[in-house]
């Protein structure tokens, strides 16, 4: 079951905003350390490193906007709120990392076939150590901002950077190679930074395109609202639930099958209880409710649930070529059937 913690809106925002600016600071600084380190080694391994610090820091702007836009609250032109900044932020950061990608890969191939000795080894190592220090420091913080605030704009970068603790410390290994007369350890090493970071790029585009696409939420999420949505008893079933995220945003769409005599004030206050009821478990869930009575519903069009075994054999549903229809199982398991 996946429950969110109650956490004031302006501190998720603050943590959100300490993160992105965090990792513009520390990505500007290992640009600054890592060309000195390149300039002084010419290193595959390292300028493979020091392309990924900066496209870090035009991410990590794209990020640092995306965050301050995607907190914004709703208005007359976006009545969703900004959450799908953080997202498409994610993509482009996805683009970019492609690109230094293959940048890095065909420098790679390069060397492999002429390797050239490594000058400086012994200051290239400890400028990557520095750096690797850094870099663990970033994702430390990194994880706790999105831990608090959920943002998918500081998870995309915290990836990145993630997958820059593995690349520091193979850069290292690269270094040591090369001092110890490996000269093709340098552009393999930095070939397997660059493999590494494709991967990453890809994974972080396939969440963001989840999020812009309009996914579910996850399948536990929706059981979980249809428990407690099935709790009020005047709630006949769910003709409908659709559920989307949008970048720290969630929304909820649910058609309650509700007896189709009551007054309109009395529907009006179960789907009152029924929100009160999700939000308690899930206090930052946008729910739209809308109540229909069971005989305007087609058996066709029902893709929803109920525990009420009398809906589809008393007449009171419309029948579409259809008898046999599931109702809840016998050990009042709550099952979705499908949506």
């Amino acid at each position: 079951m996946s429950q969110c913690p109650v956490i004031d809106i302006a501190q998720k925002e603050t943590w959100a905003r300490r993160a992105t600016t965090a990792s513009i600071v520390i990505a500007a600084t290992l640009i600054l350390i890592k060309a000195v380190g390149w300039f002084l080694t010419d290193s595959v391994s390292l300028l493979s490193s020091m392309i990924d610090s900066m496209l870090d820091v035009g991410t990590s702007v794209i990020n640092f906007m995306a965050v301050r836009s995607a907190w914004r609250p709703a208005d007359y032109d976006h009545r969703f709120g900004h959450g799908k900044a953080e997202p498409l932020a994610g993509l482009f950061q996805s683009a970019f990392m492609i690109g230094a990608a293959i940048l890095v890969l065909a420098e790679a191939a390069s060397r492999i076939t002429e390797p050239m000795p490594i000058s400086f080894a012994v200051e290239g190592l400890w400028i990557m150590g520095v750096s690797l220090i850094m870099t663990i420091g970033l994702v430390l913080l990194q994880r706790k901002a999105v831990r608090i605030s959920g943002s998918a704009a500081v998870e995309a970068d915290s990836l990145h950077y993630s997958s820059d603790i593995l690349s520091n410390l193979a850069v290292m290994i690269a270094l040591f190679g090369g001092m110890s007369g490996l000269a093709w350890a340098d552009p393999a090493i930095g070939g397997l930074v660059a493999i590494f970071l494709l991967y990453s790029a890809v994974k972080v585009g396939r969440t963001s395109v989840k999020v812009l696409m309009d996914a579910e939420l996850p399948e536990s999420d929706s059981q979980r609202i249809i428990e407690l949505t099935m709790k009020n008893p005047d709630v006949i079933g769910i003709h409908r639930l659709r559920t989307r995220s949008s970048g720290v945003h969630r929304f909820a769409e649910i058609e309650l099958i509700m007896d189709g005599g009551m007054l309109m004030r009395e529907s009006h206050t179960i789907c009152h209880q029924v929100m009160d009821s999700i939000r308690a478990e899930y206090p930052d869930l946008d729910i739209t409710i809308h109540p229909e009575p069971p005989e305007d519903i087609h058996l066709d069009e029902f893709s929803g649930y109920t525990e009420d075994p009398e809906f589809w054999h008393t007449g009171r549903a419309k029948r579409a070529g259809q008898h046999d229809i599931p109702v809840n199982n016998s050990g009042g398991e709550v099952a979705a059937m499908g949506r």
